[in-house]
C-alpha cells in the first residue's frame, strides 16, 4: 500500500492494482490471494478483486491446481517499449558494440530500481557464461559491479538508505554479506571510479563496470564487461580494457556521450 498521502488527483484504485503488479518477481513467480494481500497490506476480498480484474485484462493467470497467481506474457507490453526507446539505451549502444566486438566481452548497460539493477541492454560475446539476461533482466544490486558501481555514487543519505534496506543474499561463496564490508567497498570504488565482481553473482564469471552520469553530473546508470574466468587472457583483460571504460564513464559525466 501507498507510504504517501496522495494528491487530489491520485487515483488509489489504480495504484493499488499496479503495486499488485509488481508484487511478483523471479524469486516468487507464483503467489498465492494470501500472498498478494499481505505484501500489500491488503484483506483478501480486497486483494482478490484486484486479481480478478488484472486477470480479467489478461495481465494475471490463476492455477486452479496450486491456487496461484502468476503474471502473463501481456504484462512484457507494458515496459519493454519504454527500455528499447529510452535515450541512454540509444546513447551507449555504440558503445556497447565496439566493446563487445574489440575485447570478445559481453557488454550491459543498467540502471538501479529499487534494491536491483535492471539491464536497459545487453551484448552478449560468445565467450561468456551462459547467462539468460536481456533488456529488461533485474539483477541483485550487492553482488553487481553495476550494482556497485552505482551505490557508490549514489548522493550519500540515498546511498545509506538503500544499505539500510537490501539484504545480503549469498549466491556464492564470494558474494559479500557484510553490510560493514560492502560499506568499505564502496568507499573504495568511488576513489577508484569503478567497480568489479569476481564470481560474486555466477561462478565462473568476473564482471567490471563504470559509472555512467546525467547531464548535471549525478550517476545515471552502470556500463559493465563480464568475461570467463577461464579466459587465457583473464588476469591481464582489466589492465587493458578499464581505461577505457574509465574513459567512456568520463565523456558521459562531461555530457560529450554519443
Amino acid at each position: 500500500m501507498l507510504e504517501h498521502p496522495p494528491g487530489k488527483n491520485f487515483i488509489r484504485a489504480l495504484a493499488n492494482g499496479l503495486t499488485c503488479l509488481t508484487t511478483f518477481s523471479p524469486e516468487k513467480p507464483a503467489l498465492t490471494l494470501s500472498e498478494v494481500a499481505k505484501k500489500n497490506g491488503m484483506n483478501l476480498v480486497t486483494a482478490r478483486r484486484y486479481l480478478l480484474t488484472l486477470k480479467e485484462l489478461g495481465y494475471v493467470h490463476f492455477d486452479e491446481q496450486g491456487k496461484t497467481y502468476r503474471l502473463t506474457p501481456r504484462v512484457l507490453r507494458l515496459g519493454s517499449w519504454i527500455i528499447e526507446s529510452m535515450d541512454l539505451r540509444t546513447r551507449m549502444l555504440p558503445y556497447l558494440t565496439h566493446l563487445t566486438r574489440e575485447w570478445h566481452v559481453t557488454s550491459g548497460c543498467a540502471i538501479l530500481e529499487g534494491q536491483e539493477v535492471v539491464y536497459l541492454e545487453r551484448i552478449r560475446s560468445n565467450d561468456v557464461v551462459n547467462l539468460d539476461l536481456t533488456a529488461g533482466s533485474r539483477l541483485p544490486v550487492h553482488c553487481t559491479s553495476m550494482g556497485k558501481v552505482i551505490m557508490a555514487f549514489l548522493p550519500p543519505h540515498k546511498r545509506a538508505d538503500l544499505l539500510e534496506r537490501i539484504k545480503l543474499m549469498p549466491y556464492t561463496l564470494n558474494t559479500i554479506t557484510d553490510k560493514t564490508v560492502l560499506k568499505k567497498q564502496l568507499d573504495q570504488v568511488r576513489l577508484m571510479g569503478y567497480a568489479s565482481s569476481d564470481q560474486e553473482l555466477t561462478l565462473g564469471l568476473r564482471c567490471l563496470a563504470v559509472p555512467l552520469f546525467d547531464k548535471s553530473g549525478l550517476i545515471e546508470a552502470a556500463l559493465q564487461v563480464s568475461y570467463r574466468t577461464e579466459r587465457e587472457d583473464a588476469s591481464s583483460l582489466p589492465q587493458g580494457i578499464l581505461p577505457e571504460l574509465l574513459k567512456i564513464s568520463r565523456e558521459t559525466k562531461a555530457g560529450v556521450a554519443a
